[in-house]
């Protein structure tokens, strides 16, 4: 018996070279059926001229209908197949086109490609068993569009379906095939880059509290239980502050951008500028990961959350590894050990923050921050939660602190411009809100909506005109600053400064996670982006200020080429997590929009110039951006190897790690 069945995959039409493609609009609601026989019976029941897909699932067949031509009959060697459901196996595809003509067709797979094959009408059931959802290729595009690539194979798997599905690869693709597990195309490095394998993270997806899940955890956890949760790498960032913000909890740190996946922002290192905290990964108490040869581990440092003989007794497919080397090597490891399945976080009560933007110059910015002031000026200790409770003193700008901001804030980053003295302080500090304000709060920042923006007042949105305009505008926007840094580039420096006057702000109020974000609207702008870590201590980033400063504008004297954005000062605790940096460091953001040219070219002269001045060992890269050619990284991290021993380990044959991550490290 037919019942309605899940979301109907795209179906493109492309008539002739002179037209674009078309999506072909769905006729019908979807049904799946037990068996191939009663699928096409309801095929036979379709409109005239309708095209049909049935495609096998783990539970039978499903049949999507789709409204035809009236001009001309669809023909299904002018259907695009890019994302079409390949019906259990990648190598022997289950998917079958009915097109206007009433003539069958099937997707198959000849070693290099996929196509579509006209076949006689099917009459016999597969006897093969379902083993991965998994669809054509289509040619994969960043979010920066300086990247793209075309997988042989592109899985879809669930959580659960993962260890299958790397087990089918490992014994069903050739020998030295890559393997690589996607986010949210949110990286500028080819840090998920594969021609082999590339597996999709749409429905990698859970969320669990800790009790929802099965009873393998100590016992002797007492108030950090209620804090942790169970969540799939596919997870993005929004998805997860609505679910913890549902449950009372939030993120303690968080980056700008809530469009990641969980699965992409913790294993390249991505941070946020909470002084007291190292990267994002640091959340993570505990890792499932799945490898190459479909094996499922839990990898925990040596005091982990996990009861090793419960789990033991509860899971059998699941190998514990509790040890801080295995742990501290896998936090941030960027893809290269294997696919995760979910990770366990650690997470804080939910609370509220102020954000507050000022303006200043570089010589009061070195003048406040020199002789290790910065640790007076970021850092306040405590949970968010308490904090809120805690009314900040708030300097005014004769006491060693910014005027206006707070003197010992929770988060703190200075907005530069590369080319000009202009810089913007930023700071986030918890803070108490009334039950009708927190009432009006959503799970998006105010902008795109300007009544909305308005009609909450000044204090619980950012500036209302400029961000509306950006965020219903923003192609526009764009466009018109793609133009000027073209035609007139010695403009590029006043326009960095007038945008960064917009950002001006006494106060901005909301949930912690919008006000983490730095708006909807400016994560869609097209834009590049690099982050280069130096130390603090003995003032070495204000050193670094200096250099990158003098390479700018030997860039510009040299190329007449300007930073098309402005650069961000963030500061990361040091971390024990093998590739991230073990000690306190500022990292300096460096922002192009999305169509400069030469925004690699100019990271590369930054980082040249820092470690020119600061010694190479003492500079390091975010691995999710844009990263220079300069090869032996290793030689930043002091731990290298011990890394390199457990990546091996888990990985020994090399699927999950690909060529560029080989030549940079």
């Amino acid at each position: 018996m037919s019942q309605p069945a899940a979301d109907q995959p795209v179906l493109r039409w492309k008539p002739n070279s002179l037209f674009s493609s078309k999506d072909l609009k769905s006729a019908a609601a979807s049904a799946q059926s037990t068996t191939l026989k009663e699928a096409l019976d309801a095929v036979d029941k379709r409109k005239a001229k309708n095209v049909v897909m049935v495609t096998r699932v783990p539970s039978g067949w499903v049949t999507y209908e789709y409204v035809g031509s009236s001009a001309c009959k669809v023909n299904f060697k002018e259907l695009l197949l890019g994302g079409l459901p390949l019906g259990g196996d990648p190598l022997a595809p289950q998917t079958y086109i009915v097109d206007g003509k009433a003539r069958f067709a099937r997707i198959v797979h000849d070693g290099h490609r996929y196509r579509l094959d006209e076949v006689p009408r099917p009459t016999e059931e597969p006897t093969g068993p379902w083993v991965v959802e998994a669809i054509v290729p289509v040619e994969e595009i960043n979010h920066g569009k300086n990247l793209t690539w075309l997988p042989k194979i592109t899985l879809r798997p669930s959580p659960d379906e993962l260890p299958a599905a790397l087990k089918w690869v490992n014994q069903n693709m050739p020998a030295g095939t890559k393997v690589k597990a996607g986010g949210s195309k949110h990286s500028w490095s080819r840090v998920a880059v594969s021609d082999g394998v590339y597996i999709e993270p749409d429905r990698m997806k859970l969320s669990h509290t800790i009790d929802e899940e099965p009873n393998v955890y100590r016992n002797d956890l007492g108030e950090r239980r209620g804090n942790l949760f169970r969540c799939g790498s596919g997870n993005t960032i929004k998805e997860m502050n609505r679910y913890l913000w549902e449950h009372g909890k939030s993120f303690p740190i968080l980056g700008g951008f809530d469009g990641q996946t969980l699965g992409g922002v913790f294993p390249t290192g991505t941070h946020g500028s909470i002084f007291t905290r190292g990267p994002l990964a640091e959340m993570i108490v505990s890792i499932d990961l799945v490898l190459a040869d479909g094996q499922l581990v839990r990898i925990e440092p040596a005091d982990g959350v996990t009861d090793s003989k419960a789990l033991a007794t509860a899971r059998s497919d699941l190998r514990l590894i509790q040890d801080d080397d295995h742990y501290h090597s896998a936090l941030i490891n960027m893809g290269t050990m294997g696919a995760v399945q979910s990770y366990m976080l650690e997470v804080t009560d939910a609370f509220h923050l102020k954000e507050v933007r000022t303006a200043s110059n570089i010589t009061e910015l070195k003048e406040k921050l020199q002789g290790g002031k910065i640790y007076k000026l970021v850092g306040v200790q405590g949970k968010p939660a308490d904090l809120e409770k805690i009314p900040p003193k708030i300097s005014d700008g004769k006491d060693g602190g910014f005027k206006d901001q707070p003197l010992d804030a929770y988060h703190l980053e200075f907005l530069i411009n590369p080319h000009s003295d202009k810089v913007v302080v930023t700071s986030r500090h918890p803070t108490t809100v009334t039950a009708t304000v927190e009432a009006e709060f959503d799970f998006s920042p105010p902008g795109r909506d300007l009544v909305r923006t308005i009609h909450r007042g000044a204090s619980f949105g950012r500036p209302a005109l400029p961000t509306w305009f950006e965020e219903n505008f923003g192609g526009l926007l764009s466009w018109g600053i793609d133009q000027i840094t073209k035609l007139t580039p010695f403009l590029t420096p006043s326009l960095i400064d007038s945008s960064m006057d917009t950002l001006i702000d006494d106060a901005y109020i909301d949930r912690s996670f919008n006000v983490f974000n730095v708006g909807d609207g400016t994560n869609q702008l097209p834009a590049l982006a690099a982050s280069i870590y130096v130390p603090v201590a003995s003032d070495a980033y204000l050193t670094g200020l200096d250099l990158v400063r003098s390479a700018a504008a030997n860039f510009v004297k040299s190329r007449h080429r300007y930073e098309t954005g402005p650069a961000s000062m963030r500061f990361v605790k040091g971390t024990a997590a093998t590739l991230g940096c073990g000690v306190d460091v500022c990292s300096f953001e460096f922002i192009f929009t999305g169509s400069t040219t030469y925004a690699l070219e100019m990271v590369e002269a930054y980082e040249a110039a820092l470690k020119e001045g600061l010694g190479a060992k003492e500079v390091r890269v975010h691995w999710g951006q844009l990263v220079g050619e300069g090869v032996r990284r290793r030689e930043g991290y002091p731990e290298y190897e011990k890394w390199r021993q457990v990546r091996d380990e888990l990985d020994p044959k090399a699927a999950f790690i690909n060529e560029w991550q080989e030549k940079i490290l």
